[in-house]
């Protein structure tokens, strides 16, 4: 059996290639990631499955600067919008093969005419799939409770960004306490979406016990976001219904599970901070509103005070009018009593002299006087001759005395 050493089969392949691929060659493939440095672009090239949506080929790419400045004279400002993530191109390419370094390919031309990459021209569908059935605002619809305590976390354990949500949170300067249920899920991968609806359908089970969820994924690369653009996943967070906060972690991508939710943040942290200045916000009106209401009752206070104090004189002088209106009054009758008790005293005394006079003409001895007499029958006075009878003994009394006769 025959043995090469790695120098031996490296220099092989490199005679391979040359003779195979003397010429540049176009590929059709997708930028999974563009990065610059220095003025020279260095892309990582992929190619899919198209019934698994798989990942089959891979490979780096470099696009040199004076290349790429040659192609942006040549295409215009298309040439940004080609080279981007997610998008599907057409590249030319030479590729060589060196004993130390390995593959290399380089990037000659880019064909512009060539559409929306696989990966974006799904995002797209799955946009426009939710927005013909009106979910695409449907969980952002939603109202997010006052007060955030109770909190569902969708995130793998070993999630990055995961310890520093949790630290955020549990460690808040304002010491609000949160309950943090993790609900473990892949985040990324051809596991996501299943796994990730498997625990929303828990999740809305118990719906009442919980504010809101939270989707917290941290760094990694741009690739392993396709997951969040799938249409059943995204649906399934539509059709959640507590509100939704994503902390995914990457500041210029935004996908599909970013636009269904409530609100999308950039990273966990910031989700974090978020859940905390919901909470401090409430704090906050709530001790402006103590604010105004200590400042109303204080004058509500300072107006009754004054109020009471604006009766107490008015009483004050009321009462003292009135004192005064009756102690005019009294001096006025006492004016008048003294005038009028004098004539009434004269004709009381008036009055009874005359009753004296009177009594005095009815007295018994002034009436004999006057020549009248008194008959009387066993004590009693006669006044009438029907009271008398044959054989009665009376008495006549006279001024100066009296008789005893009897009636025949």
């Amino acid at each position: 059996m025959q043995t090469y050493s790695l120098f031996e089969l490296n220099e092989y392949i490199r005679r391979i290639l040359a003779l195979n691929l003397p010429d540049a060659v176009w590929v059709t493939c997708e930028i999974a990631q563009f990065n610059e440095s220095r003025g020279n672009y260095f892309l990582e090239l992929v190619q899919k499955s198209e019934e698994e949506d798989t990942i089959i080929a891979r490979t780096e790419a470099a696009l040199w600067g004076p290349n790429y400045r040659q192609l942006r004279k040549k295409i215009g400002k298309k040439l940004v919008d080609i080279l981007q993530e997610g998008l599907e191109v057409k590249v030319q390419v030479r590729v060589s093969f060196h004993e130390r370094y390995g593959l290399k390919m380089v990037i000659e031309d880019v064909d512009p005419t060539y559409t929306l990459g696989k990966l974006a021209l799904k995002r797209q569908q799955t946009i426009e799939r939710l927005e013909e059935e009106g979910k695409m605002h449907q969980n952002a619809q939603l109202e997010l409770p006052t007060v955030l305590q109770r909190i569902a976390v969708l995130s793998s354990p070993t999630a990055a960004g995961l310890q520093d949500f949790e630290n955020q949170v549990r460690f808040n300067p304002f010491q609000y306490h949160f309950q943090l249920d993790l609900f473990p899920t892949a985040m990324q991968g051809d596991r996501v979406s299943e796994e990730m609806r498997t625990q929303l359908r828990k999740i809305t089970k118990r719906e009442h016990l919980y504010d809101a969820v939270v989707i917290i994924r941290g760094g990694g690369a741009r690739l392993d976001l396709q997951a969040f653009n799938d249409y059943e996943l995204c649906a399934a967070l539509a059709d959640c219904p507590i509100p939704i906060l994503t902390g995914i972690g990457h500041d210029i991508d935004e996908t599909v599970a970013d636009m269904v939710a409530y609100q999308s943040l950039k990273t966990p942290t910031a989700v974090a901070e978020n859940l905390v200045q919901h909470n401090a916000l409430f704090e906050g009106e709530l001790m402006q509103l103590a604010q105004q209401l200590n400042q109303i009752s204080q004058l509500e206070l300072q107006q009754a005070g004054n109020e009471l104090m604006k009766y107490q004189q008015m009483l004050q002088m009321a009462s003292n009018n009135q004192l005064q209106q009756l102690a005019s009054e009294l001096q006025h009758l006492e004016q008048l009593l003294n005038p009028l008790s004098k004539i009434k005293l004269e004709q009381e005394q008036t009055i009874l002299d005359q009753l004296s006079q009177v009594l005095g003409l009815l007295d018994l001895d002034a009436t004999l006087a006057r020549g009248y007499s008194l008959t009387m029958k066993e004590g009693k006075v006669i006044q009438s001759k029907t009271e008398l009878s044959p054989e009665d003994e009376i008495e006549i009394r006279f001024k100066d005395g009296s008789v005893n006769g009897k009636i025949h």
